[in-house]
């Protein structure tokens, strides 16, 4: 209740403001089912607090730390400019609204406050592994759409910062779309992941050269039995650690 208060607070103060915001973002908590620590997606190192400001101010987030639905509230209007329209029928489409809508925003703020819960853990959940693996055809849709959208704003990203990180979010996806594909071991689910970076590769070839020489993108990439067995390894400690589904 404290932190929905001072979200609206923020929001009336900066509507009344010089400049018009486009972007609030708060923290959100994993409140996994039986979990007893919870993790808290925060953004202090990479964000200003308690003002307005652009993309020249953000730094580079960390590896497991990026801009979900849950952290974030747009000016309704810049949603209807940038034409965001999310696919019917499909799962996993939050990260096209977390995604999309970019590099239309100029001005943000980051209230440092806890203002979403995001009950995980269920079994029928959407996010739950072995459903994810069961609709990964439309986590592959998304993935790629998120492709299509970077490539086709790429040349027109003139700040450093947006631009990286965009291609940090798409990491992100291509390598959880990855990782999924791995965890199916099958002919069928390698001939995907290779329909995946070939399709990167295609739209952005530049993109696909940074992602494949990553850490990440070495692993999830390949088709070595060692690099399998350390990334569903890494994959577990990460799903410990971060307390996903």
């Amino acid at each position: 209740e404290e932190a929905l208060k001072k979200a609206l607070e923020v929001l009336k103060l900066c509507v009344r403001g010089p400049k018009t915001l486009d972007l609030l973002i708060c923290n959100y908590v994993y409140e996994k089912v039986g979990a007893k620590r919870k993790t808290v997606m925060r953004y202090r190192s990479a964000l200003p607090q308690d003002k307005i400001f652009g993309w020249d101010d953000v730094k580079p987030l960390g590896t497991s730390h990026y801009l979900l639905m849950h952290s974030m509230i747009y000016r309704t209007e810049l949603l209807w400019e940038c034409g965001l329209k999310l696919p019917e029928h499909t799962f996993y489409v939050d990260n096209l609204f977390a995604f999309e809508p970019l590099p239309f925003v100029k001005n943000m703020y980051y209230l440092d406050v806890n203002f979403y819960r995001y009950f995980i853990g269920r079994d029928d959940q959407s996010v739950n592994e072995k459903v994810m693996i069961k609709r990964i055809d439309q986590q592959i849709r998304v993935n790629k759409i998120m492709i299509d959208l970077y490539a086709k704003h790429e040349s027109m990203l003139s700040c450093p910062q947006l631009k990286e990180y965009m291609l940090h979010y798409l990491e992100t996806i291509q390598m959880v779309t990855s990782v999924l594909l791995m965890k199916m071991n099958t002919s069928e689910s390698e001939a995907m992941r290779d329909d995946l970076w070939h399709y990167l590769e295609e739209k952005s070839p530049d993109a696909y050269k940074i992602l494949k020489s990553s850490v990440l993108g070495k692993f999830t990439k390949s088709h070595n039995k060692l690099s399998h067995k350390l990334t569903m390894g890494g994959y577990k400690i990460a799903q410990k650690w971060i307390g996903f589904n």
